[in-house]
């Protein structure tokens, strides 16, 4: 299957997942005008961190297929789009450059063996623990999570809104099977309420230390 790519920086789309994109350089309202007519598809891929240029080199080969799902249009033909990925893919050739990138593709299913409930409920509770811990160290409500029932999807909303860079993610995004990206997110999620706990802990000292005037000065006293 040949379509066309939308190599951008810092953003990895997991399937399932909505995201924005303000479309404004004239090859790329070419492509997604081009889509809404046909009612199809295109790919969103990585570039690779510090690529100036797009290359077969710098454009990663595992990206997601994206539907167009809301347009919003602006003007000089400008857009700002919703799109919902679909389904992930691995470019074995770059059938065009110009105007916009074209790769023929294969689809790439997830293997969900050994993806177990206990997996499943380990990663969910350490998103929430998360989650909340950062709500409260923000001072905003806790959000009432609702989370996908299959192992696949959670780990795929959960690669998609974690705080790590986009070539760690795009690792998430290549693993073909459930279970690994799920113990790989465990220690992702592990590292970061880790880091959530310490900054709990350093504002509890700093609470300390502004509510104690006499703290660290000298005692003249005789």
């Amino acid at each position: 299957m040949e379509i066309p790519l939308f190599p951008l920086p810092n953003l990895v789309l997991f399937p399932h997942i909505v995201v924005p994109l303000h479309i404004f350089e004239e090859r790329y309202k070419l492509m997604i005008n081009g889509c809404i007519d046909g009612d199809e598809v295109f790919g969103l891929v990585l570039l690779r961190a510090g690529a100036e240029d797009e290359s077969e080199e710098t454009i990663h080969r595992v990206g997601v297929t994206a539907r167009i799902v809301e347009v919003e249009r602006l003007d000089e033909g400008r857009m700002n789009i919703l799109c919902e990925g679909e389904r992930r893919f691995r470019i074995y050739r770059f059938t065009h450059q110009d105007p916009f990138w074209k790769g023929a593709v294969d689809f790439i299913e997830d293997d969900e063996r050994n993806a177990t409930d206990a997996l499943y409920e380990q990663v969910a509770e350490l998103y929430r623990s998360v989650v909340n811990l950062s709500a409260k160290l923000s001072g905003s409500q806790e959000a009432e999570l609702v989370l996908p029932d299959s192992a696949t999807d959670l780990s795929y909303m959960v690669s998609y809104v974690l705080d790590i860079d986009p070539e760690e993610k795009q690792k998430l995004l290549e693993m073909d099977s459930t279970a690994e990206r799920l113990r790989m997110l465990l220690a992702h999620l592990t590292d970061g309420l880790r880091k959530l706990e310490q900054q709990r802990a350093n504002k509890e000292i700093m609470t300390k230390v502004r509510g104690n005037g006499d703290l660290g000065r000298p005692n003249t006293k005789n």
